[in-house]
C-alpha cells in the first residue's frame, strides 16, 4: 500500500521519481502528505513526520507524509 500511495504523491506533486519528491521533502519545512485509507486519495502540505494527520476527505486522522509512508522517519 505504500508504494501506491507514494505513487499517487510523486504524480501530484508533478516529480519524475520518488527520489525527486524525497529530496524536495528533505529541504523544505513541510511535506506532501497523502491519505493511506482505502479510496481516498487526498493529497495536502504537512509536517515531515506527519504519520496522523486529519483527512478532511475521510474525517479520520488517515493522512502520512512521503518521509513516513518512505521509512525515511
Amino acid at each position: 500500500m505504500s508504494a501506491a500511495k507514494l505513487a499517487t504523491l510523486v504524480t501530484s506533486e508533478g516529480y519524475q521519481s520518488l527520489d525527486g519528491l524525497l529530496v524536495a521533502c528533505v529541504l523544505d519545512s513541510v511535506c506532501p502528505a497523502v491519505c493511506v485509507n482505502d479510496g481516498c486519495d487526498h493529497t495536502e502540505e504537512m509536517e515531515p513526520d506527519q504519520d496522523r494527520g486529519w483527512c478532511p476527505e475521510c474525517q479520520t486522522n488517515s493522512m502520512k507524509s512521503a518521509l513516513v509512508l518512505a521509512g525515511l522517519i
